[in-house]
């Protein structure tokens, strides 16, 4: 009998020896070491590059961290919208967000570079190696000063001009009411071409465009197709004049706060899920192109191109202006950068 309770004895305790977590991995009972929750938020819909990315990162980080994070998914504007969302990266109440860098230029103006119009390789093969330079890694590392990190670049789609009627001449942009993101650099240079922009929240859009607050957009091809503003507005001048682009940041004390091996896990999946941003672009791009009814693409003249690209010298020197001498090593690193490419 003393024998029998001696094994019933020990099998409970070696029972009660582990536990199971959230993701069905087994644990050692005793351990202080609590699951750790990482929220992405974006504003974008389900079916965008942002929302790719972090689908892509949460299976990579909660597989290689072995359930120690678990990675929750706010897409839509559930967390707020983009300022509210930066800001909530800032405090640390969001741990990570996925946002074109216009977004953020209100928190850092250095992020305002990609929005000068045509600095940036108009090949995406050059554009997608630029972002791989170091001239690119100091810019992103300007997020470092604000509490937010950038670990890793998206490729969102080259900006075209839609429109509710054509915009293909110079002087037809003044008969825009245009629609951008938010960026300092975007409205200087749209007011200098006679075209004072509305900053509206994205989610606003379409109804903005029913009832003629605005009639054109600043947007890449992909981006009018998943959000459905082909039907409301029905053409799009392929400009290429700035290339969306966006960043995977953290909020910078949580993240150096961690293990260095859970940092390194949460950066590799960035850097690993962000081609992805580049794939749903081309692939939605393509779909675009066939499937958006009463679409009709055009090419802009010579003339609207070189208006914009004479706004270019002058928005270098307002970055400049705006950032000082930071913001001038950075600018001239991307130039060379660019230079080198072509």
């Amino acid at each position: 009998m003393g024998l029998v309770l001696t094994l019933a004895l020990s099998l409970t305790f070696t029972g009660c020896a582990s536990k199971t977590n959230n993701n069905g991995d087994s644990a050692k009972a005793g351990s202080n070491e609590k699951q750790i929750v990482m929220k992405i938020g974006h504003t974008q819909i389900e079916q965008s590059p942002r929302h790719a990315v972090s689908l892509k990162i949460k299976e990579y980080v909660e597989k290689e961290s072995n359930g120690r994070i678990a990675v929750q998914i706010y897409p839509n504007s559930q967390l707020g919208n983009s300022k509210e969302q930066v800001e909530g990266l800032q405090t640390g109440s969001i741990e990570m967000v996925v946002f074109p860098t216009t977004s953020v230029t209100d928190f850092q103006p250095i992020f305002t570079l990609p929005d000068i119009p045509y600095l940036f390789p108009t090949d995406q093969e050059k554009l997608l190696k630029l972002y791989k330079s170091d001239a690119f890694k100091t810019f992103m590392a300007a997020g470092d000063d604000k509490g937010f990190k950038a670990l890793a670049t998206l490729f969102e789609g080259y900006a075209t001009i839609s429109s509710k009627i054509p915009v293909t001449e110079a002087s037809q942009l003044k008969d825009m009411k245009l629609r951008i993101i938010g960026s300092n650099i975007a409205k200087t240079y749209y007011t200098n071409l006679g075209v004072p922009p509305n900053v509206i929240a994205f989610s606003e859009v379409y109804t903005s465009l029913q009832t003629g607050r605005i009639n054109s957009l600043d947007i890449p091809i992909s981006q009018m197709y998943e959000n459905k503003f082909y039907e409301v507005c029905e053409n799009m001048t392929e400009t290429k004049h700035f290339a969306l682009t966006s960043l995977v940041m953290v909020n910078k004390s949580w993240y150096d706060a961690l293990p260095e091996d859970l940092q390194k896990i949460i950066a590799d999946a960035a850097e690993i899920a962000a081609p992805e941003a580049a794939n749903v672009v081309d692939a939605t791009t393509e779909k675009a192109r066939k499937d958006m009814p009463g679409v009709q693409f055009h090419q802009p003249t010579d003339d609207l191109v070189n208006q914009l690209k004479e706004q270019t010298g002058k928005m270098e020197e307002e970055y400049v202006k705006v950032n000082g001498e930071k913001g001038k090593q950075i600018l001239d690193g991307i130039k060379q950068a660019v230079q080198v490419l072509n």
